[in-house]
C-alpha cells in the first residue's frame, strides 16, 4: 500500500504543478497583453510628442510657413501627411497632402477627426496660437477605440478578478482529487494482487479498466507461480521420501554388515590378513551409514522438516567436549587439537540446537583429519564480536581447494557439467549454521581455504 499512496501524492502532485503552470501561464498572458497595451500607449505618446515637435519646427515668416529641413525628411519618412488649420477652418500650410483631403474644415468636422480618423487617416493634433497642427500616418496603422467602464465596475474588478483565479485553482485542483481518485481505485486491486503473490495467493483480478492488461498478466503469473510451487513441492516430497526410504531400507542390511564384521574381527579363527579385511568392512560400513545419516540430515534440513531441539547451550561447553571425544578415543598423534576461547566467552549461553551445533563442529574437525592423512595442527579460536559468537577453524594442512567452496555455493540452476568435488560434510555445516540465523565464511589465501569461519548471533532465535 506504501508504494500505491507513493503513486498516488506523486499524482496530485503532478496535478497542483499543472495547476501552478497554468496560473504562471496566465500571469504571463496578462503580463503580454499589459505590456501590448503599455507599447501601443508608449507609441502614441510618442505620436503625440511628435506631432509637438514637427509644429515646432513650423514657423511663420513673412506671412509664410516654412518647415525645416530636419521635420521635413521626418513627415517623409514616418508620416502620410501634416497639414496646419487655421482658426477659419483653412488649410494654410500641408506636407504629402492628399488630393482626397479637404481644403476647409467646420468646427463639428475637426472636432470629429480629433478623435477619430480623417478619411481613415490616423491623425494627432498639436495646438497653436494660429490654429491646429495635424499629422497623420498611413491608413491601417493605428487602430484608434475609446473603451467607457461604470466606475463601480472598476472599483470592483480587483474582488472579480480575485473571485475567477480562485474559481479556476479550484476547479483545477478538484478535477486533480477526482483523477487521482479514478486512479487510486485503478491501481489499489493491483497492488493487492502483487502482495498476495507475495503470499502465495491465487489471484482473480478483474480484467478491465486502465490497467485491465497488467490485471491480466497477474492472474496469468499467479497461475504459473501456484501451478509451479505445487510441482517442486511434490518433487521436493518426493526426494525426501526418497532419500528416507532408502535410508530405512539399508539401516537393516547395514547393521548386519556391522554385526558380522565386528564379530569376524575378534575371531580368533582367523589370520591377520582376513582380520584386517573384517575390520575394513567395518570400517567402511560406518563410513556409508555416516554418509546415509548425512544425506538423511541434510534433505530434511534443505526442506525445513528438520525439528530443531531448541533450547540454551554453552559453546564453550560443546567445544571441550568436541576435544575431549577426539582425545578420549586415542587420536593418533599425527593429529593435535588446539582450543583457544577469549575470556568473555566463558559462562555465555546462546538459543540453538548443540546436537547440530555439535554436529557443525565436529564436521569442520572431521574433514581436516580425513583430508590431512599424513596429519596437521586443526586450531580451533572462539571470540565476541558485538552480538555475534565468531568460531574461527583452521588446520596446517592442505587447506579446502576453491573448487569445493564453489560447488557448496552451486545451484540447482548451474552448470553442473564435469566431475563435482564431494561437499556433504560442508553442506551440513552451512545448512546447520543458517538454521540458527549464522553464516559460514571461507578466509582464501591463493585460492586455498586456510580458515572456516562461524559466526553465530547471540540474540536472534533460530529459524
Amino acid at each position: 500500500m506504501k508504494d500505491l499512496l507513493k503513486i498516488y501524492r506523486r499524482y496530485i502532485l503532478t496535478a497542483a504543478l499543472i495547476s501552478i503552470l497554468i496560473f504562471i501561464l496566465n500571469l504571463l498572458l496578462l503580463f503580454f497583453f499589459l505590456l501590448s497595451q503599455f507599447g501601443y500607449k508608449a507609441a502614441d505618446d510618442y505620436q503625440s510628442s511628435r506631432a509637438d515637435t514637427l509644429s515646432e519646427h513650423l514657423t511663420l515668416e513673412q506671412g509664410q510657413y516654412i518647415l525645416t529641413e530636419e521635420a521635413e525628411h521626418l513627415i517623409d519618412k514616418d508620416l502620410a501627411f501634416a497639414m496646419l488649420i487655421n482658426q477659419e477652418g483653412q488649410v494654410v500650410w500641408s506636407r504629402n497632402l492628399p488630393d482626397d483631403i479637404p481644403r476647409s474644415y467646420s468646427l463639428t468636422q475637426i472636432a470629429s477627426f480629433t478623435r477619430w480618423y480623417l478619411k481613415d487617416y490616423p491623425v494627432k493634433v498639436h495646438t497653436r496660437p494660429d490654429g491646429l497642427f495635424v499629422t497623420a500616418t498611413p491608413r491601417h496603422s493605428m487602430w484608434k477605440y475609446s473603451v467607457e467602464f461604470k466606475e463601480g465596475f472598476l472599483s470592483a474588478l480587483p474582488a472579480y478578478l480575485l473571485a475567477a483565479v480562485l474559481t479556476n485553482l479550484l476547479l483545477i485542483f478538484a478535477f486533480a482529487i477526482l483523477f487521482g481518485q479514478r486512479f487510486y481505485t485503478s491501481l489499489k486491486p493491483l497492488v493487492n494482487g502483487i502482495e498476495q503473490l507475495t503470499e502465495d495467493k491465487a489471484l482473480d483480478l478483474a480484467e478491465y479498466g486502465i490497467v485491465g492488461d497488467l490485471a491480466g498478466k497477474l492472474n496469468k503469473a499467479s497461475s504459473t507461480l501456484i501451478y509451479q510451487r505445487k510441482a517442486l513441492k511434490k518433487r521436493d516430497n518426493a526426494r525426501t521420501n526418497w532419500i528416507a526410504g532408502v535410508s530405512h531400507d539399508i539401516r537393516t542390511p547395514l547393521s548386519l554388515i556391522l554385526g558380522f564384521s565386528d564379530s569376524l574381527a575378534g575371531s580368533p579363527h582367523l589370520d591377520d590378513e582376513e582380520r584386517k579385511e573384517a575390520v575394513s568392512i567395518r570400517e567402511n560400513s560406518l563410513i556409508i551409514k555416516r554418509l546415509i545419516a548425512d544425506l538423511n540430515l541434510t534433505s530434511r534440513l534443505e526442506y525445513d522438516s528438520y525439528p530443531l531441539q531448541i533450547k540454551a547451550c554453552a559453546p564453550c561447553a560443546l567445544l571441550r567436549s568436541l576435544i575431549a571425544s577426539y582425545y578420549n578415543h586415542d587420536l593418533a598423534e599425527q593429529w593435535s587439537l588446539s582450543l583457544t576461547l577469549a575470556d568473555d566467552l566463558e559462562g555465555l549461553t546462546l538459543k540453538g540446537d548443540p546436537n547440530l551445533l555439535l554436529r557443525a563442529f565436529r564436521n569442520l574437525t572431521d574433514n581436516s583429519i580425513r583430508h590431512n592423512p599424513k596429519g596437521c595442527r586443526i586450531q580451533i579460536h572462539g571470540s565476541l564480536q558485538k552480538d555475534f559468537l565468531r568460531l574461527t577453524f583452521s588446520d596446517t594442512g592442505s587447506g579446502i581447494p576453491i573448487q569445493v567452496i564453489k560447488t557448496l555455493y552451486r545451484t540447482e540452476t548451474s552448470d553442473n557439467s564435469g566431475s563435482l568435488p564431494h561437499v556433504m560434510g560442508l553442506r551440513i555445516v552451512k545448512q546447520i549454521v543458517e538454521a540458527h540465523r549464522g553464516e559460514v565464511e571461507f578466509e582464501l589465501l591463493k585460492d586455498v581455504c586456510r580458515s572456516v569461519v562461524i559466526c553465530l548471533p547471540l540474540h536472534c532465535p533460530p529459524l
